[in-house]
């Protein structure tokens, strides 16, 4: 898990803010605006500017944040490279202030999307397809031997562009636990896990500090 932002192309330290307007990245993507943030870091959109500025999602974290979820997030993203329901990495790295995950921008959550309808709910067939389809991310994540730990409305998007907007996303991995051991095997349960996840959706386990499975 180590290795997964070791390796990455390291960049130089910057002023003020996490990240700034116009702040370009490793020379090669550069911040356009904030478009979230929550307790584990910011998500900016950027260019690329070596691929015909391409718009990507720029994930970062305080290098001094207590709690850093980026690099669990870099391990499963990778991982996951080539599925049909996940982003597609573009790079990372860290310095003296942040760390960062490059990663394919996505339009609008589930939750986001939601609310903005005209009855703040989604018809009997969009929630079928889109279960279908949240199902079929769940399976993806768990072929690769991961846990997810924080399913929920938001942690999941609507494709971009006109090719991929029928096309649902899972996002944020930084909660994420590998369930399988080296040989394939299903780790042993802890006794006491501790809770993760969001207390609205988090499973009756995970409210009782149990480990997910």
């Amino acid at each position: 898990m180590h290795q997964a932002i070791n390796d990455c192309t390291m960049t130089s330290s910057s002023e003020g803010e996490i990240l700034q307007t116009s702040q370009i990245i490793r020379e090669r993507w550069k911040i356009k605006a904030k478009v979230g943030g929550g307790g584990f870091g910011e998500i900016y959109e950027a260019t690329d500017l070596q691929n015909r500025n391409e718009r990507v999602a720029v994930k970062v974290e305080s290098s001094k944040a207590t709690k850093q979820v980026l690099k669990m997030e870099v391990a499963v993203l990778r991982r996951l490279q080539g599925k049909r329901h996940a982003c597609k990495f573009y790079g990372c790295g860290r310095n003296d202030k942040f760390n960062y995950l490059v990663m394919s921008l996505q339009g609008k959550n589930l939750a986001d999307l939601r609310r903005e309808s005209p009855k703040q709910s989604f018809s009997l067939s969009t929630t079928i397809r889109l279960g279908i389809q949240i199902l079929n991310a769940i399976r993806e994540i768990h072929s690769i031997g991961f846990l997810h730990r924080d399913i929920k409305p938001s942690n999941f998007s609507m494709g971009r562009t006109p090719l991929t907007m029928r096309q649902v996303y899972m996002l944020d991995f930084g909660l994420a636990r590998q369930f399988l051991n080296a040989k394939g095997e299903i780790r042993t349960p802890r006794s006491a896990a501790g809770f993760r996840g969001t207390v609205r959706y988090a499973a009756v386990s995970a409210h009782k500090n149990k480990d997910l499975s």
